[in-house]
């Protein structure tokens, strides 16, 4: 007779891995996001039918006379709203019982944000005395904080969420032309930025060594 003390168990640790393919797609990302980043800097800043072209877009974004409202949407992504937003998305994920995603979140947003920055100090336009301004920092920030959002989210949430994530994003991308503060290339590679340094940070947190938890809506 099967007693409870004798029967057969299911070791609680042996919980469903991860999708073996994540790795993959993870480096997929690192290398889709950084060929964007390249390309948009050898087609749109060094290349100088590619640089006429971006200024050309720039320059009819400006007078479309709507650098006022640009302004106003470009003033919401600030250090205190920024801020807010990442403590809000690495809670959802707390409450969701996914710490990893949490500090995943953080390192996304801040990431990103480093690598945006070191671009821009230490890439050079050519043949022009203003400052280099690839990648947009706004519109790295926004769409860091959109994928964030689809990260933490339930699953069934994540279509909308990632909708969501898209428009909100063209919308920063296109205030900043609007207010003339970046090209089209530049917005271009922030969302390169963050495609790539989303690939580093899931591809770290596939690598880090831990127990694997059982996926879960």
């Amino acid at each position: 007779m099967t007693t409870i003390a004798t029967a057969p168990t299911v070791p609680l640790l042996d919980a469903p891995p991860r999708r073996r393919g994540a790795p993959v797609a993870a480096v997929l990302a690192v290398v889709l996001g950084a060929a964007t980043v390249v390309g948009a800097y050898l087609l749109a800043v060094l290349d100088p039918a590619g640089r006429a072209l971006d200024d050309a877009v720039l320059h009819a974004a400006t007078s479309l006379g709507l650098r006022g409202e640009g302004l106003t949407l470009l003033e919401l992504v600030g250090v205190p709203t920024v801020a807010f937003a990442v403590v809000v998305l690495a809670g959802i994920a707390i409450a969701r019982g996914r710490g990893g995603r949490a500090v995943g979140v953080v390192a996304l947003v801040l990431g990103a944000q480093v690598v945006t920055q070191l671009l821009k100090a230490g890439l050079a336009r050519p043949d022009s005395v203003d400052a280099n301004s690839l990648p947009s920092g706004h519109v790295t920030l926004v769409a860091s904080l959109g994928l964030a959002l689809v990260l933490v989210v339930p699953r069934l949430l994540r279509p909308l969420a990632a909708l969501a994530a898209v428009a909100v994003t063209g919308v920063a991308g296109v205030a900043t032309m609007v207010a003339g503060w970046h090209r089209p290339s530049d917005v271009v590679a922030a969302v390169g930025v963050v495609v790539a340094t989303a690939g580093v940070v899931s591809l770290a947190g596939a690598l880090l060594p831990g127990r694997r938890r059982p996926r879960s809506a």
